[in-house]
């Protein structure tokens, strides 16, 4: 299993529109990595290429990296910076699955899409605890606390286990703690360096905390926005951890 991070940034991206903050102007002035599109992930699975959130700048991410094949899409929820690149794929060649909970395939077609929606796309229903088996892994999507409906999720090939916690915040279910439990990788987001109160995400520190209390091998940090540490200075903070890494945008590790 190949993971490959398209890009790494929250909603703001980095630099944020407008922003003059120290992050952001360094962002602008150096460019390399401290620059973060909004966050998509790319998972190659045998015979599979399925593809993690479809943000605004999924375009020129898909094109920057010469991805060519995309066979389905996961999107965790409804939010503008994960879900508003769907439109890019009436452009596509190629019809892909669209594998996401029934009630956030209604909210897209809803608010965005219309009839359009089922031309470019083929609707596969997934739903949390609900394993769905293809001829050498699966998926097993998960619900996690967020503002709105969200969904993770765990996949396994083989005896290799990798998990995405999409947007959730400091608390998991016991049932995604399970699942979570001994993964090979687990990638979180983390927007923001500290814990902030009534934050509807999972912060860095608490995230780095979380690796040691469920016992994961390797934890990916990803979305993050400019409140939080520049590339250099976070590579720089969690260098003393084992076994943790800050994701930037091109990034591809193998499970």
């Amino acid at each position: 299993m190949r993971i490959r991070f398209l890009g790494t940034g929250a909603a703001e991206g980095i630099p944020a529109i407008g922003c003059k903050c120290a992050h952001c102007t360094r962002a602008r002035e150096e460019g390399g990595r401290l620059v973060r599109q909004r966050s998509a992930v790319l998972f190659s699975l045998p015979g599979y290429e399925l593809l993690m959130e479809t943000p605004p700048d999924i375009r020129k991410q898909l094109d920057s990296y010469e991805i060519r094949k995309i066979n389905g899409i996961f999107i965790t929820h409804e939010h503008y910076d994960h879900s508003a690149g769907l439109e890019e794929f009436l452009y596509w060649q190629e019809c892909v699955d669209l594998l996401v909970e029934p009630q956030l395939y209604r909210q897209l077609i809803r608010v965005n899409w219309g009839k359009q929606l089922p031309e470019i796309t083929f609707h596969l229903d997934m739903h949390p605890g609900v394993a769905v088996h293809f001829n050498n892994f699966y998926f097993v999507p998960f619900a996690v606390r967020h503002k709105v409906p969200c969904y993770g999720l765990v996949l396994c090939e083989g005896k290799r286990k990798a998990a995405h916690a999409a947007d959730s915040d400091k608390l998991l279910s016991n049932y995604a703690r399970s699942l979570l439990s001994g993964v090979d990788v687990l990638i979180v987001n983390t927007p923001f360096f500290e814990p902030r109160k009534q934050e509807s995400h999972i912060s860095l520190e608490e995230a780095v905390a979380l690796k040691e209390e469920i016992g994961v091998k390797r934890l990916i940090l990803t979305h993050f926005n400019h409140h939080n540490l520049p590339y250099d200075e976070l590579d720089d903070y969690i260098a003393p951890f084992e076994g943790i890494t800050a994701a930037y945008d091109g990034l591809y590790i193998d499970v």
